[in-house]
């Protein structure tokens, strides 16, 4: 969280720009961010990822397809402002007022993406709304095709700050007790303007994926908020892996039946202690190498690495 001394200077910082609520030409629910609630928790979630704060204007811009997600916070803060269009790529909703910044600053929120490097204390049975936010603004789903018709889920977090994902994967683990793929892994990127950049990912294979996703979108009520690509991905890659688990499921325990012994062991006598490959481990077991790959995930003995498209 933010420290207290912290917190009393950039509200003081807000104060000092001058305030009259008379000048305002839109309105919007001053007090969003004074009380957790589901939506709250998103909003906040998703404004941790994607929103930027500059004196006393907070704003979000998202992809052309990705308007409706604007038009949910916008609902659910009561705001009168418009949402713009952006040089033709994207779209904008800014909210100038000092008070509703000051609440967001009060749970956690630092105006610079790049300071953001905590997270807030977050009620745990919002917590869910808050990580699913930050996954909609500054994560993604991924359906990889693998060939064969066999595809690959990957679901994974974005941040420029490492600690701030390493809390994300504890705060995860302590609500799904699931462990994450691998450890939070630093990546350079170079711009179009030649300048390198530093991102860490946290990220989520196969049937750890499905359960992360599960946990973020399945059940949601009415008012919930959600994006709505991602949310049509999710259901997409819950079909898919309901699919392929009912034909997996029944080849997995006929061959541990067969053999006597369960699944890591085989995989840990032929992949680590004899080093064979997948494809030669598939023939020896009478499978497509593809269930080899997932099997592998699916106990823990290896995981996939691969490069990530953000989406």
């Amino acid at each position: 969280m933010i420290t207290d001394k912290k917190k009393v200077k950039l509200e003081e910082s807000l104060r000092k720009t001058g305030f009259t609520r008379s000048k305002l030409k839109y309105s919007v629910n001053e007090k969003f961010f004074d009380r957790w609630t589901r939506q709250m928790a998103y909003v906040l979630g998703f404004t941790f990822a994607d929103g930027n704060i500059h004196r006393t204007s907070l704003a979000w811009d998202v992809q052309l397809r990705d308007k409706n997600v604007l038009q949910k916070i916008k609902k659910f803060l009561k705001a009168t402002y418009p949402i713009s269009l952006q040089r033709k790529s994207s779209y904008r909703l800014r909210i100038n007022n000092q008070i509703l910044i000051g609440g967001a600053i009060r749970v956690g929120l630092l105006p610079k993406k790049n300071i953001r490097n905590q997270l807030p204390l977050i009620p745990k049975n919002l917590v869910r709304h808050f990580v699913r936010g930050y996954l909609d603004g500054d994560g993604w789903i991924i359906m990889r095709n693998r060939g064969n018709n066999n595809r690959e889920i990957d679901i994974g977090f974005s941040s420029g700050n490492r600690k701030f994902l390493e809390d994300l994967k504890s705060i995860i683990f302590r609500n799904t007790e699931i462990l994450a793929t691998q450890g939070v892994r630093k990546r350079l990127k170079t711009t179009p303007k030649k300048v390198i950049s530093v991102t860490y990912m946290l990220e989520y294979y196969t049937s750890k994926a499905i359960k992360i996703a599960d946990w973020l979108y399945s059940n949601l009520e009415k008012d919930d908020l959600f994006l709505d690509r991602k949310h049509k991905k999710y259901l997409l890659a819950k079909q898919y892996s309901d699919f392929i688990q009912t034909g997996i499921s029944k080849l997995f325990r006929s061959i541990q039946k067969r053999s006597g012994k369960t699944m890591k062991e085989i995989l840990e006598d032929l992949y680590t202690s004899k080093g064979y490959k997948g494809e030669k481990i598939a023939r020896i077991l009478k499978v497509h190498h593809s269930s080899i790959y997932r099997w592998l995930a699916r106990t823990g003995i290896k995981y996939p690495q691969r490069r990530i498209k953000y989406g």
